[in-house]
């Protein structure tokens, strides 16, 4: 069966077939007034991003039941947990302690602390360090230069090859962030596998070649 590209597009981007996103969207449409099957038809790259933008709780709720339909209900609390920690309407929002997720010195930094809290969301494990000794292995979260506004850097955490799921991997961390609504660049920057990504409100800046 052929799919739209509204379809294709959003499967791709949580990892399931798009039979699976069809049927959700169809449950949608029928229970959600404000999801339209209009949404998804013949919809570009480029319009399906603007519509995340607009629309985010719709395509959560697709992207939810389309996890759901193929029988992946962890990774189905995952996309929800982390939609609400980028939206900013999760019920309880962590305080970030000082040398968790980053060093102890960037703790202060908005996109920093917005990284952590959807990372946390995914179920990610964050480095614990002083400054100086790695107390705790995991990701760590690292701020662009002033020459990069909007840009972060993440390391992801060591056991992150053996973890299964949409946040499975050294890629989960670019579908996490991806799913959040945020930039990424799909290729490491390092050997050391460091990823690239932009806060939103940054995504047309272009990272140097």
């Amino acid at each position: 069966m052929t799919h739209s590209r509204g379809i294709q597009t959003l499967s791709e981007q949580i990892g399931v077939e798009p039979d699976h996103v069809a049927h959700a969207l169809r449950l949608a449409s029928r229970t959600f007034a404000a999801i339209q099957t209009t949404h998804f038809r013949d919809m570009t790259a480029d319009q399906f991003r603007r519509l995340i933008g607009s629309d985010r709780h719709a395509v959560a709720i697709v992207a939810n039941l389309a996890m759901r339909h193929a029988k992946r209900i962890e990774d189905a609390q995952i996309l929800m947990s982390v939609y609400k920690a980028s939206s900013g309407i999760a019920p309880h929002r962590p305080v970030i302690r000082e040398g968790v997720g980053t060093l102890p010195e960037y703790r202060d930094h908005a996109y920093v602390r917005q990284a952590i809290h959807i990372l946390q969301a995914a179920d990610l494990p964050p480095i614990h360090t002083d400054g100086t000794h790695e107390l705790r292995p995991g990701f760590q979260v690292m701020p662009g230069c002033d020459d990069l506004p909007g840009w972060l850097f993440i390391a992801p955490d060591p056991d992150a090859e053996a973890r299964p799921g949409f946040a499975g991997g050294r890629l989960g961390y670019l579908a996490v962030m991806r799913w959040a609504g945020w930039g990424v660049i799909t290729e490491p920057l390092t050997d050391d596998h460091l990823w690239a990504v932009c806060h939103p409100d940054y995504r047309n800046n272009p990272f140097p070649s």
